[in-house]
């Protein structure tokens, strides 16, 4: 009975029939290992180490895992409130575990599929949808800024200036807060009509480095303008702060203007996501700023934006200006 899991890439010896010295296989191994994000191996092994424990518990195998038991698993972590999202990446988890260990994978069977489905439409059933992070718009830029930066007021703190940058560039860029942590100042240059252009060197999406230039607006540009130390250098970090620590300069920025609580390092990407489709840009536009390479969460994060444009909100608008132009 196997109790315990390693990390999801495998780190045993190379298969029998395959001959490579250690080395060699150490490096497949160290390739294999950066095919994913820090973030997502973190998740991967929390979620393995918490599916170890459970199969001991209940006295099954961990590797290779039998499909009840994962399915099992699935509803008791549904029973202690976890989120249907939590539940999806607990099972790519131990997907990923059995499919580089050149096993099986359990979680595809239908049985695993069902029951998930199942889970999901109870938890809509009972109103436990996923929460949403709130978006932080246009609107709520321009009080950040009357707040921290009112115009005749006195000269904000060097902590402020890189607060209202970041928010900007955050939101020009709809950048994850990866993308955010990771920027240098050679990754901006500044055009000749006082616009920007951001280079995303790699991404969540991108983990080739293909790139991605954005736009800044000049107002943006202005802002880094601002808070740039003097004499940085190129190779140097824009903002100095980690993903997470991004995560809680959005929040604490949010809560110290009121905007209240329910912001985090997401909020400037939904934001600008939700402004751009009440501007009327297609989904398809969406995927293309926001680099989305399903076209699920935009359309869930701009869904209230979709319905206020969609055929009933045109007729509506065609009825107003009829009658008031009979």
């Amino acid at each position: 009975m196997t109790s315990t899991m390693p990390d999801h890439v495998p780190t045993n010896i190379p298969p029998s029939d395959v001959r490579l010295p250690a080395k060699d296989w150490e490096r497949v191994l160290d390739a294999a290992r950066k095919s994913r994000s820090p973030n997502t191996k973190a998740a991967y092994r929390t979620y393995l180490s918490a599916w170890a424990s459970h199969a001991a518990k209940r006295g099954v195998a961990a590797r290779p895992a039998h499909p009840a038991a994962v399915a099992e698993w699935l509803t008791s972590l549904a029973d202690e409130g976890k989120s249907i999202s939590t539940m999806q990446v607990a099972r790519a988890a131990i997907a990923a575990a059995h499919r580089e260990a050149g096993l099986e994978d359990p979680t595809a069977t239908e049985l695993v599929r069902r029951v998930l489905s199942g889970l999901a439409r109870e938890a809509a059933r009972q109103g436990r949808r996923p929460s949403q992070v709130k978006g932080l718009t246009g609107g709520d830029l321009h009080r950040i800024l009357a707040h921290f930066d009112p115009p005749g007021g006195s000269p904000p703190s060097r902590i402020v200036l890189r607060d209202l940058a970041l928010v900007q560039v955050m939101r020009d860029g709809l950048l994850r807060r990866g993308e955010a942590a990771n920027l240098i100042w050679g990754d901006i240059v500044r055009a000749e009509d006082g616009s920007g252009r951001l280079t995303i060197r790699h991404s969540k999406t991108d983990p080739e480095g293909k790139g991605a230039v954005m736009y800044l607006a000049p107002s943006t540009v202005a802002a880094l303008e601002r808070m740039r130390p003097a004499g940085a250098q190129r190779h140097e970090s824009v903002f100095g702060l980690s993903g997470s620590h991004l995560s809680m300069r959005i929040k604490a920025i949010a809560e110290r203007d009121g905007l209240g609580p329910g912001y985090s390092g997401h909020s400037c990407r939904i934001g600008m996501a939700q402004d751009l489709a009440a501007h009327g840009a297609t989904l398809a536009q969406l995927m293309t700023a926001g680099r989305w390479t399903n076209p699920t969460m935009p359309a869930r994060y701009t869904r209230n934006q979709a319905a206020a444009n969609n055929a009933v909100a045109q007729y509506y608008q065609q009825l107003e200006l009829l009658n008031r132009h009979p």
